[in-house]
């Protein structure tokens, strides 16, 4: 059996705790790669990825290896949580179910995101939770949104959020956007302090295609997941659609999604 185990290298913990754990599990004759994010993914054959730190530690772990389909347990050591299924403090508890392979899993629509500059393909990119355009100065975004080729008319505001439905509990909702059952699969496209006050949020098909541009001059970014941010000019656009193969998250213990959720904005 080979593991990786992604932890976050800003934070000392999670850096002691892969040490800590790689020697646990090579001593079971188990063969471990740690990833703290300095080098490229690793590429070889892998049965299973454990993510040692808080949601951004798993969102980075989703865009490095979600396209391939290996089951990722989120092990909790920050302060959210919402991607993670176990605490830390549970792991030698629940290690033997995960040698024995005595879990489920649970699919996580992710989005493919591709950057133009006119005609050109810049990049492609995967994630799990958002991306966002917003403007890079006090000034207000005119831009283009189109759904599978259908016009809509155009936005003005600070931004605008495509989201998953695991999203749907980050950037998204703190824009106004829906909470939404993240076993769905669906977009969720939420204007950012819209200046026309009937553009709402929207809830598409994951067959849809999503296509984003400026209308006018302006310095703007994007920003993926909260973690890349990429300029973003007039002759640029990007390209929005369903990832063709979602994230495989672990699930080790029953984690009530609308419980959890409900309890955590009563605490807001």
């Amino acid at each position: 059996m080979k593991i990786i185990l992604v932890n976050n290298r800003f934070k000392e913990n999670t850096e002691k705790k892969a040490q800590e754990i790689a020697g646990q599990l090579s001593a079971l004759n188990i063969e471990v790669i740690i990833d703290n994010g300095l080098d490229e993914p690793y590429a070889g054959t892998v049965d299973f990825i454990m993510v040692l730190g808080g949601d951004g530690t798993m969102l980075r772990a989703a865009r490095r290896y979600g396209q391939r389909a290996i089951p990722v347990l989120g092990v909790n050591m920050g302060t959210v949580g919402f991607l993670s299924n176990i605490e830390i403090n549970e792991l030698a508890e629940y290690l033997p179910l995960i040698l024995r392979e005595e879990y489920s899993l649970e699919a996580r629509m992710m989005l493919e995101l591709a950057v133009f500059y006119q005609q050109s393909l810049l990049t492609r990119v995967f994630c799990l939770n958002e991306l966002l355009l917003r403007s890079n100065s006090p000034r207000m975004l005119s831009f283009a949104l189109e759904i599978s080729g259908q016009k809509l008319e155009p936005y003005r505001g600070d931004g605008l959020i495509v989201s998953t439905t695991t999203g749907s509990t980050a950037y998204s909702l703190s824009a106004g956007g829906p909470v939404a059952d993240p076993q769905l699969d669906a977009f969720i496209i939420t204007p950012v302090a819209s200046h026309i006050i009937n553009k709402r949020p929207l809830v598409v098909s994951p067959e849809r295609e999503i296509s984003l541009r400026l209308l006018e001059e302006r310095e703007a970014i994007i920003g993926i997941d909260g973690q890349i941010k990429m300029d973003f000019g007039d002759e640029n656009r990007v390209l929005i659609k369903r990832a063709p193969h979602p994230l495989l998250m672990v699930n080790l213990k029953a984690k009530p999604f609308f419980t959890s959720i409900d309890r955590s904005l009563q605490r807001q």
